[in-house]
């Protein structure tokens, strides 16, 4: 198998490369754009791999909570907004009842999205509106500060119409980028919190909820970082994923993801190993994995990222990888 090899990067390096705060990033579509192409050049003149960053419409992960009205913090430090935990809008299960859905163009931080997809296409760029991945056992937790997996053991019905809700609004948040740009045969799940469940409960409550995203599409992503083997063997089995993106799965070895999966999963090292790490550690890690039998590897780098990391994993990468790059945008 000739592994194919990554970078993931997104807003954390975007903001560490264009010197700009996750405010100022947020504040505009405009300042958002500009610290992308910053990025791309500076990613390009230190190391070669602009072509992996394309620009691209990008929220704050709890835009897709504010949008179902749960308050946010949002600090005065350069840190990322997060939901008020102490304001959950779900006390018990039933509440859920009296939540509706918001406009995805005026809502929460979602209302940014419209703003931002619409300048993008003034400049000239196709992007998607995008603002849905399939976190629904992750933004039912937010929505009643962590409560969610004690009612699904003490109360089942009445939780499952939380996430029965929660899996509508992201649907419907599809069906509005679908009705912008056209539709896709891929859909995606994301939702590290499911893996808090058994795997009984995991089949009863959890794969309901992806059986709706998934419906329809042959190309069935999942990423899900608390996940054990029996969960992944379910989530082949009966929901089909054509690919798992394996990255800080504390819980999954690299063996039994290749034996559940073949080749159809990816590999990560992660912005704390390409911080910590030595380059020679670095090295070893990209060859592990590139022959672990995973089909992808993934470079993940984070702020403040020594040059010396970033450069020993390119290369190791090159070396290893022999199927080249995906997602390179040039």
């Amino acid at each position: 198998m000739d592994v194919k090899w990554h970078i993931a990067f997104c807003n954390v390096t975007y903001t560490d490369y264009a010197g700009m705060t996750y405010r100022d990033y947020y504040a505009s579509p405009a300042n958002m754009l500009e610290a992308q192409l910053t990025a791309k050049a500076v990613a390009q003149e230190k190391f070669g791999v602009g072509s992996f960053i394309k620009p691209h419409i990008d929220r704050p992960s709890v835009a897709f909570a504010s949008y179902l009205g749960m308050p946010l913090i949002e600090p005065d430090d350069d840190e990322l907004a997060y939901v008020d935990s102490r304001a959950p809008l779900l006390r018990e299960p039933r509440d859920v009842d009296r939540l509706h859905p918001g406009d995805p163009k005026t809502s929460g931080l979602m209302a940014g999205r419209r703003q931002a997809w619409q300048y993008y296409r003034s400049q000239g760029y196709e992007v998607r509106f995008g603002g849905y991945g399939g976190s629904i056992l992750t933004t039912a937790h937010e929505l009643s500060a962590g409560n969610i997996l004690l009612w699904l053991a003490e109360d089942p019905a009445a939780a499952e119409r939380v996430l029965d809700f929660v899996t509508d609004a992201d649907l419907a948040i599809r069906a509005f980028d679908e009705s912008l740009c056209g539709a896709r045969d891929s859909a995606y799940t994301g939702d590290d919190f499911s893996g808090l469940l058994s795997p009984g409960m995991f089949r009863r409550f959890a794969i309901p909820q992806y059986e709706r995203i998934y419906a329809g599409t042959s190309n069935r992503l999942m990423h899900s970082e608390l996940l054990s083997a029996e969960h992944l063997r379910l989530a082949k089995d009966i929901l089909r994923i054509t690919c798992f993106h394996g990255a800080g799965c504390l819980n999954l070895t690299l063996a039994e993801m290749h034996e559940i999966m073949g080749h159809e999963f990816w590999t990560q090292l992660t912005p704390q190993e390409l911080l910590e790490l030595s380059p020679q550690a670095i090295a070893g890690k990209v060859k592990e994995y590139a022959h672990s039998g995973s089909g992808y590897l993934q470079l993940y780098p984070g702020r403040a990222t020594p040059e010396a990391n970033m450069q020993a994993a390119i290369a190791a990468a090159e070396a290893e990888c022999a199927g080249g790059r995906v997602g390179d945008y040039m």
